[in-house]
This record gives structure tokens, C-alpha cells and sequence, in this order.
């Protein structure tokens, strides 16, 4: 039988030399990963050969294939989806973060214009001092129309600590009840713009996120995709009693 299984090899690479030369030369110059499989049932042999893809398989897939794809996109959205060969969805995360980070930049461009307005009008209608004072100084100006006021209401709480100190850099008196209420208004328009800020910063961070979690998707689906494609031609061959020696050739592709 050492005959028939030499001359099922030869006709075997034969047959993938022919195939090999039909092959548009695009596809002969991929690399293929080969496979060699030998099965013997009773008096039947089956000579095997499996081609497949390897520029398709998960290890060395172009597509995405690294994690490192990953810490790509979580550092810059769309960075992993384009490293993995993925453009079309990398634009669209190249395209959110910048719209997100000019959000962010034109909120916070507006809070400091909405700062500025505040004390030239708490300047202008209470004679407020603005050099050196914290956010906290801003928000008790508009809670008493005057600093005696507020010292008093102070310790009328107990709450030392809240006072301040009546010198002139300290001091104000606000002209009308209405100013000071137009005042907290205004303090309040700042504070739910600097609230709209911080959001944007939130889904920034989401954005980042979402990227990673989308590479994620892309290299399963690559994965899948690689598995699915590869090429199979079988020689069978056969000895029977009531015809004799038969031989078959199965080429099968699974796209």
C-alpha cells in the first residue's frame, strides 16, 4: 500500500500547484498557514489539506488584533479603531472628543466672562473690593445688603469663624435690594455654567470609554470573521471489493 499513498501525495501537491497558479496574484501573495491530515478508516484513506488564511487569523490580524489597540483609544478616542485599520469609526470618535474639548474650552471661556461681569457690577452697585477674594466672599456679598449686616446675622448664629473683619478691603453696602437680587442672579447663571462644564468633562471621560469598550467589539468581530474563511481540498481514496479503486477530490471554501 506504500505505493498508493506516494502517489496520493503527488497528485495532493499537484493539485495545489495547478490551484496555486489559477489563484489571482493578489491572493498568492498572502501568507497561508498549512495543515496536513491523514485518516484511515478500515480500507478507506483520506488525504486532507486545510488552507487557511493566516493574515486573517486572530494573532496576526491587522485588524485589530493587539490590546494594546485598547489603551490607545482609552488615551484618545478613535486612535485604537484606527490603529486597528477602522477608520470610518475612528473619525466619528476623532470627531466627538474635539467637539467635546471645544465645549469644555468655550463653557469655561463663558464662566470666566460670567465671573468678570459679576464683580464689576458687585463693584459698581455695592463698592466691593475684588482683588484677592474667594469664591465663598462672593457668595456671602450677595447674602446681606452690607457686611455689618452679615457679621451681625454671624453671630447671631454662633458662627464666629464666618465673620469677617470690617476694614475697607472687606467692606460693602449694596445701593438697592433689587441690584443685590440681580446679583444673585447673576452668581447663579455662573454657577449653573460651571455645572454645564464639569457634565462636559464627564462625557469626555465616557467618550474615552466608549472607544475602548468599542475596540473591544471590533477585534471580536474581526476574530470571527478570520475564523470563518479558510479553504479545504480532500483526496479520498478507496478500495472496494465490487469496483475497485476509487479515488475523489473535494475542494471546499468557506467564506
Amino acid at each position: 500500500m506504500t505505493y498508493r499513498m506516494i502517489f496520493c501525495l503527488l497528485f495532493l501537491f499537484s493539485g495545489m500547484d495547478l490551484l496555486a497558479q489559477s489563484v489571482p496574484v493578489g491572493l498568492q501573495q498572502k501568507n497561508f498557514k498549512k495543515s496536513r491530515l491523514v485518516k484511515y478508516q478500515s480500507d478507506k484513506k483520506t488525504v486532507a489539506y486545510v488552507d487557511q488564511n493566516s493574515s486573517l487569523s486572530p494573532e496576526k490580524s491587522t485588524h485589530g488584533g493587539k490590546a494594546g489597540n485598547i489603551f490607545l483609544s482609552l488615551v484618545l478616542p478613535g486612535a485604537g479603531e484606527w490603529a486597528a485599520g477602522h477608520k470610518g469609526a475612528a473619525k466619528v470618535f476623532f470627531g466627538a472628543e474635539a467637539v467635546l474639548w471645544l465645549g469644555y474650552w468655550g463653557s469655561q471661556s463663558y464662566v470666566g466672562i460670567l465671573q468678570d461681569d459679576l464683580e464689576s457690577f458687585a463693584a459698581l452697585h455695592a463698592g466691593v473690593n475684588s482683588a484677592g477674594k474667594g469664591d465663598q466672599f462672593w457668595i456671602d456679598v450677595g447674602i446681606a445688603n452690607s457686611l455689618a449686616n452679615f457679621n451681625s446675622d454671624r453671630l447671631l448664629e454662633r458662627d464666629i469663624d464666618a465673620t469677617y473683619t470690617e476694614t475697607s478691603e472687606n467692606q460693602w453696602q449694596w445701593d438697592s435690594e433689587d441690584n443685590r437680587r440681580e446679583y444673585v442672579g447673576k452668581r447663579f447663571k455662573r454657577l449653573d455654567w460651571k455645572r454645564r462644564s464639569s457634565g462636559i468633562v464627564g462625557v469626555i471621560v465616557l467618550n474615552h470609554i466608549v472607544s475602548a469598550i468599542d475596540v473591544i467589539r471590533l477585534i471580536r468581530k474581526d476574530r470571527n470573521r478570520s475564523q470563518a474563511r479558510r479553504s479545504m481540498m480532500q483526496i479520498k481514496y478507496a478500495n472496494n471489493i465490487n469496483i475497485g479503486e476509487t479515488y475523489s477530490l473535494d475542494f471546499t471554501w468557506q467564506w
